[in-house]
């Protein structure tokens, strides 16, 4: 039975010795390289790249935040040929370079802080109260609508996918955090799960089966039911051969308002989605997403994650035990 692969991420600017030996110390065997601006080039590229799969690792998949998420891609704005030929420049780097999937956005996200609480006992967790985020000026000029930034959706794909088809990749579409149809100015162009099936049907009649998703556990719980039914769109969406990484978080409570929690103490359990990714025979990255931020006395990130890393392979290890 093929098995999910676990994972952490790596950023180009800190890829250390120390933190690569951290990551296969939790026998982990995976990862995915976040680039900056100053590593997106072909020498740099190639040369991380290098360094981390002669650690043991197995790039699954990378990207450059900056370019991927460019509000001037996303908005449909004057400058984004400019941005989009840099998107698509780092896309030809990576697929060359054999890492097999790529993102690509509108992925935004947004949150009222990070805040101590019961449900972070006592940690720093990443909040949302959506009355606050609403009140907020719009951060673009113009207010963009959601006919708009499908357009501009359209537009990006139409110089993307031939790009990521020829270089051998797939591209991944994260949700909007929080999952909300209009905030600060702006429209979201993921918030529910009709609106990945929208996003896949127009991807597919430009290159089919380029287009896949992260399917981001949190963000489908911070809907709640207006996001969709999150483990009948999980089995869909596998079964189309659609989900290329899976991020593994838990909050507190549906939308207007959550905290983010441990896996363990959100509302929902996810030992049920971990159930539906063995049996749908799912075997692609799973990654821990948004750890607390914790004292540094007490472990600081490297503790968060490894704890949360720990936590999430006894749950997919207990889920295979079921299903066999």
């Amino acid at each position: 039975m093929k098995k999910m692969k676990p994972q952490l991420g790596i950023q180009s600017s800190n890829a250390s010795d120390e933190y690569l030996q951290y990551l296969r110390q939790m026998g982990l065997t995976h990862c995915f390289v976040m680039f900056s601006n100053e590593h997106s080039n072909h020498e740099d590229v190639n040369r991380i790249l290098d360094r981390v799969r002669r650690a043991g690792l197995t790039v699954d998949d990378a990207g450059n935040s900056f370019l991927y998420k460019h509000m001037s891609i996303h908005l449909g704005l004057p400058d984004r040929d400019r941005w989009i030929d840099q998107y698509n420049a780092l896309n030809r780097l990576l697929g060359q370079a054999g890492v097999p999937v790529g993102y690509i956005g509108n992925s935004r996200v947004s949150h009222t802080g990070y805040f101590a609480s019961d449900a972070t006992h006592g940690a720093l967790g990443r909040t949302v109260q959506m009355d606050e985020i609403l009140k907020r000026p719009p951060v673009v000029a113009k207010t963009v609508d959601e006919d708009e930034l499908w357009a501009a959706f359209q537009y990006l794909l139409e110089r993307a996918l031939p790009v990521a088809k020829e270089a051998g990749m797939r591209l991944a579409l994260h949700p909007s955090d929080p999952p909300y149809p209009m905030y600060e100015g702006y429209a979201s162009l993921i918030y529910n799960s009709d609106c990945y099936r929208r996003a896949l049907k127009l991807a597919d009649a430009i290159e089919p089966g380029v287009l896949g998703i992260k399917f981001c556990c949190g963000c489908w719980l911070e809907g709640g039911d207006r996001f969709g039914d999150i483990l009948s769109d999980l089995r869909e969406f596998i079964r189309a051969g659609r989900v290329l990484t899976v991020h593994f978080r838990n909050v507190s409570c549906p939308l207007p308002d959550f905290t983010e929690t441990l896996a363990e103490d959100g509302y929902f359990d996810m030992m049920q989605i971990m159930r539906v990714l063995v049996e749908e025979g799912y075997d692609q990255a799973i990654y821990p997403d948004h750890v607390f931020r914790t004292d540094p006395m007490t472990g600081g990130d490297l503790a968060a994650f490894a704890y949360a890393v720990g936590y999430m392979k006894g749950l997919m290890d207990a889920a295979y035990s079921e299903v066999r």
